[in-house]
């Protein structure tokens, strides 16, 4: 019997964790299910198809935009095709909005990983039969929170402490600071991250640090924007006139306090300053990961000029 597919919708959730769970060893995108299927993004509201075979639920794909956020199939029900039929489902709807190239899982926004995980080989291989490449690559940083002497309350008061006596004041935002404090993000930073940090916000106690200056921010730190619920560290910035004052170590010691009340690591996705989080927290490992890329099959041939 062949596999059917259709449009989910959130009724459909439990079924969909159940294929999460099976199909997905290299992420934990059971635990995120609702915000990777049906979650916003700033790039708008998600399509997920479902694949049924005998009425069961067998396969989840969703897309937003030019992404495809994600993509399992159990794997009692794999090497049938249904794989490339989610696939194809992802594309066609890419395709019909003009977009030029379509990428897997790194949706600014909400994304369940920067790219395929580089363990995952099986996958990498049957995409590039699909006609993907890997056009990038990015690395997460893995950093104990439980055990580390680097990220305990007292290292983040004294850090804190140091900051003020610059002139600083550290402090955990309010949902009372997210119009001013997104509108200064994206100012200065712009991208998806005034969108992480409205949902980090939105969090009990909210996920994001800040410190200020003469009322306004000069530094910021959020976790749990994205991957809301699995410890992950990001975004953060420091406004240039106020870099190399510690700020950026005093609200990353604070957001990973947070963390370790509930986790033992936390992850610190699309690493930019390695350095930085090896002297200040230290790195106990990391993830590395593909960036899959397919451009359109409808892209017009560039004539050259006369």
């Amino acid at each position: 019997m062949g596999a059917t597919l259709a449009v989910l919708d959130p009724a459909d959730l439990a079924a969909a964790c159940d294929v999460l769970h099976a199909a997905c060893e290299h992420d934990r995108a059971a635990l995120v299910a609702e915000e990777k299927l049906f979650g916003v993004s700033p790039r708008g509201t998600p399509k997920t198809f479902g694949a049924r075979k005998g009425g069961i639920l067998v396969g989840v794909a969703t897309v937003c935009g030019d992404r495809i956020r994600l993509l399992a199939v159990h794997p009692a029900a794999r090497d049938e095709g249904i794989g490339g039929m989610l696939l194809t489902a992802c594309e066609s709807e890419v395709w019909q909005q003009a977009a030029r190239r379509v990428r897997l899982l790194d949706e600014p926004g909400n994304y369940l990983a920067p790219g395929i995980d580089l363990s995952n080989q099986a996958t990498i291989a049957w995409l590039e039969r699909k006609g993907y490449v890997h056009r990038d690559q990015h690395t997460n940083l893995l950093v104990d929170v439980r055990t580390n002497p680097r990220v305990t309350p007292e290292r983040a008061a004294e850090s804190a402490a140091r900051c003020a006596g610059l002139g600083y004041q550290v402090r955990r935002a309010s949902r009372a600071d997210s119009e001013g404090l997104s509108a200064a993000i994206s100012i200065g930073f712009g991208g998806a991250w005034p969108f992480e940090i409205e949902r980090a916000l939105a969090n009990d106690p909210p996920g994001v640090h800040v410190a200020w200056r003469d009322g306004r921010p000069a530094a910021f730190a959020a976790h749990d924007g994205n991957n809301q619920g699995l410890g992950w560290f990001g975004p953060a910035g420091t406004w240039p006139e106020h870099r190399g004052q510690g700020l950026g170590e005093a609200l990353l010691v604070a957001c990973l306090v947070d963390i370790s009340a509930r986790h033992d690591v936390a992850e610190i996705a699309w690493v930019g300053p390695r350095d930085f989080y090896e002297h200040a927290v230290g790195i106990v490992g990391e993830r590395g990961f593909a960036v899959m890329t397919k451009d359109s099959p409808f892209r017009r041939a560039t004539i050259p000029p006369v």
